[in-house]
């Protein structure tokens, strides 16, 4: 969610310093704009300074697994990766590709055993949230010392399940600069990915009926923003099952929800109900809020959808070359809905963001009906 320009931002302090030859009274007007100000540049300040850190933590976290695999993996926004404490094991559930990947170098390779290849494996289906958060020395860092209180499971698998998947695995080797690698690679059910879906939809329910969103619409931007992945995370940073930024909207969201601006913290954002809802709220302010000119619901759905990824103001730029949404609604009012899908998908400036606009309609067909 908004990828881009999130550190674009407008504070300016050398203006502070010209001071008229004659000051005047500030009106209460002026005093309560500068206190907004003033607001606004604290909660700007507070996340560029949360960005740092967790991109800090992020490269420190990478080059110790550097010094191990010649490789390293940490998780994102479809892939959940853990290490064992001597970072010699790593457990990956690749919700994208559907498929569970154990891999061991140093002496846990040298010793590697179907019981190990077990264990390993029934430490991946019986991780909960709390669990990996509490485990990943990243997200105990810079993400907030509480943990997210879910026990709800990462992976989706099911326990009687085991033995199954176990027999389809597949062995590889492969010898690296830091040595040799083995890789268990365990592929999943062809349906994991709605089963997973299913875990959320209570949660999507009650809070897309909450903020007047579709259900299908919230089901089908959770698939293409993290695959399901409850422990999903980006370098931007931005967390959960619904790809929440903290700096942006993050704070559009809170400030609907709760009624004023928050910085959450990661801990916060991986727990499933949280995110649901603060998706849900984002989705209805760019809906019934920013993107509310628009006349044409189909039309306003696509703008929906893009801004969701990169901004309203990215949306209306690439239509009327600035980021004034009554100026774009103009124009996009005078398009068919069909004209919009199409101007989206070749207009936008970002690729990603194009790509998106595709992903995010092709899912929908999967919630609706």
């Amino acid at each position: 969610m908004k990828r881009r320009d999130l550190l674009a931002f407008s504070i300016s302090l050398g203006g502070a310093l010209l001071l008229p030859a004659v000051a005047r009274a500030e009106t209460g007007f002026e005093r309560y704009q500068r206190l907004q100000r003033e607001g606004a540049a604290s909660i700007q300040q507070e996340w560029l300074q949360y960005r740092q850190a967790y991109l800090a933590a992020y490269k420190d976290y990478q080059n110790r697994l550097g010094r191990v695999w010649s490789r390293p993996e940490l998780s994102d926004k479809k892939v959940w990766v853990e290490y064992d404490n001597r970072l010699q094991t790593r457990r990956v559930v690749d919700f994208e590709h559907n498929e569970v990947r154990l891999s061991f170098t140093g002496e846990d390779a040298a010793r590697l055993s179907e019981a190990r290849i077990r264990a390993e494996f029934e430490k991946v289906v019986q991780a909960s949230i709390r669990q990996s958060y509490q485990q990943d020395p990243l997200l105990n860092t810079v993400a907030g010392s509480q943990p997210p209180s879910s026990s709800q499971g990462v992976s989706g698998i099911r326990q009687e399940d085991i033995d199954a998947l176990l027999r389809q695995a597949k062995q590889q080797q492969q010898n690296t600069s830091k040595g040799k690698v083995i890789t268990i690679t365990i592929p999943l059910q062809a349906g994991a990915l709605p089963a997973r879906a299913q875990n959320f939809l209570p949660l999507v329910q009650t809070a897309s009926a909450k903020w007047q969103v579709s259900p299908a619409l919230v089901m089908a931007i959770m698939q293409t923003e993290s695959a399901f992945n409850p422990m999903a995370q980006s370098h931007v940073p931005a967390f959960g099952l619904m790809q929440i930024v903290p700096g942006s909207a993050g704070r559009d969201a809170t400030k609907k929800v709760y009624g004023k601006e928050r910085l959450l913290t990661g801990a916060e954002l991986f727990k499933p109900q949280t995110n649901i809802e603060l998706g849900c709220a984002y989705l209805h302010i760019l809906d019934r809020q920013y993107l509310s000119a628009i006349t044409d619901p189909q039309s306003r759905l696509y703008c929906v959808i893009a801004a969701y990824n990169t901004g309203a103001g990215n949306v209306a730029r690439a239509f009327s070359g600035n980021t004034s949404v009554k100026e774009a609604a103009r124009r996009i009012n005078a398009m068919s809905p069909k004209q919009v899908y199409a101007h989206l998908r070749t207009r936008l400036k970002y690729e990603e963001t194009r790509n998106y606009v595709q992903k995010v309609t092709a899912a929908l067909a999967q919630y609706q009906g």
